[in-house]
């Protein structure tokens, strides 16, 4: 088995904020990483500090728009895959790396999605539908909505992630920097915390 990283995060970006009152949710953001260091983490948004241009990056938590906002929470889940999942999920990756250039940020797509309107673009994608399209399409695993609906928020109602983090950026940065596990004390409480989660969805 292998263990791969949902990282969740709110920040106080342009963006994030119309993302945040349209979605009604602090969680304006997603990322997927195949690393405990989050140093290179996939999706898609800005390329800098500017909104535009933005596609298919690798976003790291100490550098860019994350650094910029490491005061922002953010939120750590770990999923359990296996060796085939996580080809799976490579294999995505490369097919989005070897098309980089095609790939735009699909703006109209992520303000149709607040409002479970379903459309999709063949080379356009936003944060949450790409990190859908990695989980499902890569590693086959269920989704309670097509990917292309998929907010950020709606990850919290998989049963499949287990939370390992929830605080900053900075603080995150800081313990992985350190070599210390992110919060493993979340995970003794994780039935409290589903529940939790599922209140704030």
């Amino acid at each position: 088995m292998r263990k791969i990283y949902l990282f969740i995060s709110g920040t106080k970006t342009g963006v994030s904020k119309c993302v945040s009152f349209f979605t009604r949710s602090k969680n304006t953001h997603s990322t997927l990483s195949l690393n405990g260091k989050f140093d290179c983490m996939y999706t898609f948004g800005r390329f800098t500090l500017k909104p535009l241009p933005s596609g298919f990056v690798k976003e790291n938590i100490r550098t860019n728009v994350l650094k910029k906002y490491d005061y922002c929470p953010c939120k750590i889940f770990e999923i359990d895959v296996t060796d085939e999942q996580y080809a799976g999920i490579l294999a995505e990756i490369k097919r989005y790396e070897d098309e980089k250039e095609k790939y735009k940020y699909a703006i109209l797509g992520a303000f149709l999605c607040a409002f479970r309107i379903k459309k999709t673009f063949k080379y356009k994608r936003f944060c949450s539908q790409f990190v859908a399209n990695l989980l499902h399409d890569g590693a086959g695993l269920p989704l309670p909505y097509d990917t292309s609906l998929m907010r950020p928020k709606d990850f919290l109602t998989l049963d499949y992630i287990k939370p390992v983090f929830e605080g900053s950026i900075r603080s995150l940065a800081e313990k992985t920097d350190s070599g210390v596990e992110p919060l493993p004390l979340l995970t003794l409480f994780y039935p409290l915390y589903s529940f939790l989660r599922l209140a704030e969805y």
